[in-house]
């Protein structure tokens, strides 16, 4: 038996931008009451928040998928961080600091979550031909 590791073939490039996109979740969630937001956008940045907070997380924690093909939940994540970008011009939210929260928070989750996107589908690939 050796004592070196085993080693993993695939990237974790994949789990850690998932995780970073969790925690930008987390931001978005409570980001309306830090930066005390009024209205509808709100609402719409907690339950977008924990959305994107609960399926990246899925995402960080099952790399392979689990009950979700394994594209499906980033998928979703670039999906509501689109939505998150474009809730402050739909929901007329003032061009103030939860603005460019919104703007610059949903931007980042859409790259972090496309690159799980790409790992995740990297990943979907190499399975698929038995690498």
């Amino acid at each position: 038996m050796s004592d070196a590791p085993a080693t993993d073939e695939r990237s974790s490039i994949p789990v850690r931008t998932a995780g970073l996109a969790a925690g930008l979740g987390a931001w978005i969630l409570w980001s309306a009451i830090i930066l005390t937001g009024s209205g509808p956008i709100i609402i719409n940045n907690v339950i977008a928040g924990a959305a994107i907070g609960a399926f990246a997380a899925y995402t960080a924690g099952w790399p392979d998928g689990g009950a979700l093909p394994s594209i499906a939940a980033p998928l979703i994540v670039v999906l509501l961080g689109l939505w998150v970008i474009a809730a402050p011009f739909v929901l007329e939210v003032p061009a103030d600091r939860l603005f460019w929260s919104n703007v610059i928070s949903g931007l980042l989750v859409v790259a972090l979550a496309g690159g799980s996107v790409y790992g995740s589908w990297q990943l979907t690939r190499s399975t698929a031909t038995g690498v």
